[in-house]
């Protein structure tokens, strides 16, 4: 059976205009700061 479905992972001019949102700056924030470390713990974990 063929599949005729085309994905198209381009941008479009109406997406470029929009932008994006940046959902890593979360990741920067610190809650509970380390009394000598501060918020970088200096863990880098790969991903």
């Amino acid at each position: 059976m063929r599949n005729n479905k085309v994905e198209n992972y381009m941008e479009n001019d109406n997406e470029r205009k929009q932008g994006h949102v940046d959902t890593r700056q979360k990741n920067f924030e610190c809650e509970n700061p380390d009394e000598h470390l501060g918020c970088d713990l200096g863990i880098d974990v790969a991903g």
